[in-house]
């Protein structure tokens, strides 16, 4: 059993995004160095934020250039604008709240991003850093990891510490509203990989379980209602919305698997969308695992009221993948003839280790070539 630790002090509930500079001054912010995204920062959700923090007397500085995927350079580049102080805020996805939080660390120490590869104690603690989701999928608001991609090899590196708990995070269902019906799908789907990763795997632990079955009946639930109503069925918004902060606390303090392993490499490789990749994933892998996961997803489907077998519970995530009809596996971008390559990626990346079957390169190319 790993140990279960969350520090962040988390706010989820509809309208609380408001209270932002309530927390920035509380954190003893002399200015908010604010990061987003550049398909948000011009839209009324950044204005809005940026507005009560200036209504408040919080000086603001705007980074609007986070990409998905987001690049080492791009976190050093938010470190570089940093000062003493700041409270660095991160207002996306996960792609924002990685390169935030990354940045939030090596603003107060020395050397870029590949000085603090893998798990670390960091000498110097980050700048205060407030995460604010604005999708139902990454669960970085409360987790310990920022990935980031490595241009110059074509690959997704990860730093890891307890010091990179954001702060404080504000989970806020009503960012949600309106959010085109495709994220909230590959998003929300992100999340059900999340947690399903975390309590299929071999570093799972009791309450990491009791958190991804809590994020799981919610997905089941409440996704589908979401995607088909964005603008209009609160309920399914604030479920979707719970169900992503509850599977980013059962991953943090477990881990992912082979999905990830295999998302982050075509991540790497050819900036997929790392939502999507997991979203389109989940379901083969899960059935390639077989035997390994099958007590384990025979409980969950007793626990959710699907029955009472494994392939019960496949029988629900794979309807359920289909009724929101997602790109094909095409849209994952994969070269062939390079399937070797990515299958070396993924043994090599640092959760496959935690997988509930040893996983090799043949084991990664039978799940590619059945794709």
């Amino acid at each position: 059993m790993t140990d279960f630790r969350i520090p962040t002090h988390v706010r989820l509930a509809p309208g609380c995004s408001a209270n932002l500079p309530a927390v920035a001054l509380e954190l003893g912010a002399t200015r908010v160095l604010f990061v987003t995204d550049g398909g948000l920062v011009d839209g009324p959700l950044v204005k809005r934020a940026l507005a009560k923090l200036e209504s408040a007397g919080v000086d603001c500085l705007l980074f609007g250039e986070v990409e998905a995927n987001p690049r080492t350079q791009t976190a050093e580049r938010i470190a570089a604008l940093a000062k003493p102080g700041d409270v660095i805020v991160g207002f996306g996805g996960g792609s924002v709240m990685d390169a935030a939080k990354a940045a939030a660390m090596l603003a107060t120490n020395p050397g870029g991003v590949n000085a603090w590869l893998g798990k670390k104690v960091f000498p110097q603690e980050p700048l205060p850093f407030v995460a604010i989701p604005t999708t139902c999928g990454t669960g970085s608001e409360v987790t310990w990891v920022a990935v980031l991609t490595d241009q110059a090899r074509n690959v997704k590196i990860s730093i890891k510490g307890t010091q990179l708990f954001p702060n404080v995070a504000l989970v806020d269902p009503e960012l949600l509203r309106g959010l085109p019906p495709h994220l909230i799908a590959s998003t929300g789907l992100d999340a059900m990989t999340h947690a399903l990763e975390a309590t299929t795997g071999c570093v799972r632990n009791p309450i990491s379980d009791a958190m991804a079955e809590k994020s799981l009946a919610l997905s089941f639930e409440f996704l589908g209602r979401a995607v088909r109503d964005p603008k209009g069925d609160a309920q399914a918004l604030d479920g979707v919305m719970r169900a992503s902060t509850l599977a980013g606390l059962a991953f943090g303090n477990s881990d992912v698997a082979a999905v990830h392993c295999l998302s982050e490499s075509l991540g790497g490789l050819y900036d997929v969308p790392h939502g999507l990749a997991n979203a389109l994933l989940l379901a083969p892998v899960m059935r390639a695992h077989g035997e390994s996961v099958a007590p384990r997803l025979a409980e969950l489907a007793q626990v959710l009221g699907q029955g009472a077998t494994a392939a019960d519970f496949m029988n629900e995530l794979e309807g359920l993948v289909a009724s929101l009809e997602l790109p094909g596996v095409s849209s994952l971008g994969i070269v062939q003839g390079e399937e070797r390559r990515i299958a070396e990626l993924a043994v090599a990346n640092g959760s496959n280790s935690s997988n509930p079957r040893k996983m090799g390169v043949q084991e990664y190319l039978d799940i590619l070539n059945e794709l």
